[in-house]
């Protein structure tokens, strides 16, 4: 099983970025609460700056301190945590697309879709080139051409971006993924 899971480091540049914008906030809600003569500006901007970073940070936190799995490649499927508590088995997945967006990589998972009978003009869950779910693994941490190997074993994977395919872009995130 190959898997990734949240990278630290990077998820503290995010933790510094929140803090930023949560003092940008509460900046501002004292500046303009100070404009109006309100009184008790800096409890206001205060309470504001709580809110906002717990909004923020929240979801972000309990997933750092747990280190749990988030993406994996497992015999059954593949998984992803931030898509659906269970594994999506090989046989739904029709093809995935590895597609390079700058220096990080994107994986865009197309399901099968169920024949029906509809009338025409009547859509399903989306469109038909859309993909069901895109996979980024830019905020996580692991070998992605381990892992663009692996899903090459159990399901159709074409590898592409805006430029070509991706093995004649150098990128060191998909050593070893060939094209």
């Amino acid at each position: 099983m190959t898997s990734l899971r949240y990278s630290r480091p990077k998820f503290r540049v995010t933790l510094i970025v929140a803090g930023a914008m949560t003092a940008m906030v509460s900046g501002t809600v004292w500046m303009l609460l100070n404009v109006f003569a309100m009184s008790h500006a800096t409890f206001y901007a205060t309470l504001s700056a709580l809110t906002f970073f717990a909004f923020v940070s929240a979801t972000m936190m309990l997933r750092y301190l747990r280190n749990d799995v988030v993406v994996a490649v497992r015999p059954t499927g593949l998984f992803d945590a931030r898509w659906q508590a269970e594994t999506v088995a090989w046989e739904r997945i029709r093809e995935v697309v590895a597609r390079q967006r700058e220096n990080d990589v994107e994986l865009d998972v197309y399901l099968w879709r169920p024949q029906t009978g509809r009338a025409a003009g009547e859509t399903g869950g989306g469109s038909e080139n859309a993909p069901d779910h895109v996979i980024e693994l830019a905020p996580l941490e692991g070998d992605v051409g381990k892992m663009i190997e692996a899903i090459a074993r159990h399901a159709r994977l074409r590898i592409d971006n805006l430029a070509g395919p991706i093995g004649s872009v150098p990128n060191d995130r998909l050593a070893g993924a060939g094209a």
